[in-house]
């Protein structure tokens, strides 16, 4: 396993050796992320991605294949037009985590900021936690699955997939 230290070099950089290791079918270790935006950006090789910590926005995002495990928190747009792979969150997602996911698994072992899932095309978005006002907005397709309670406005303009709420419905 290959160890990247953020601390030391910038993201660009970091995105970079990522997508090396990934050619090469190494798996990635991320340390000293300190929310820092855009970890993991662009990656399509299906390995693992570690991060020791929390990452600000956009982690994962225009991916295809990797699956990253967060050891903290995550800033909005997680996964952001995810194709394929996986992201495990274990603290919070900011607002639009899955956005435009297409085929991808999501688990935030917290909560969701507003509009989760939205404009989701295929795969699945699992909060544990709960999901703010908007979660599902303009879902074309895919499983939005919400164990805790649901924000206002759940699904509005959505035109296909699924919606599961184990909470309350506000």
């Amino acid at each position: 396993m290959a160890t990247i230290d953020l601390s030391r070099i910038s993201v660009r950089e970091a995105n970079e050796a990522i997508r090396r290791h990934g050619a090469a079918g190494e798996d990635v270790e991320i340390l000293n992320p300190d929310a820092k935006h855009h970890v993991g950006v662009g990656l399509v090789n299906p390995i693992k991605v570690r991060v020791r910590g929390s990452a600000g926005y956009f982690c994962a995002g225009l991916t295809d294949g990797p699956r990253f495990e967060v050891d903290n928190n995550v800033g909005w747009g997680l996964a952001d037009n995810m194709l394929s792979g996986s992201v495990v969150v274990h603290g919070n997602a900011g607002g639009i985590a899955g956005v435009a996911v297409r085929g991808a698994e999501v688990v935030v072992h917290g909560n969701v900021g507003s509009r989760a899932g939205q404009v989701m095309k295929a795969g699945t978005l699992c909060c544990v936690g709960n999901a703010n006002f908007m979660a599902g907005y303009m879902m074309y397709g895919g499983k939005l699955v919400i164990l805790g309670n649901s924000g206002e406005q759940l699904g509005q303009d959505m035109t296909g997939g699924s919606i599961y709420v184990g909470g309350k419905l506000q």
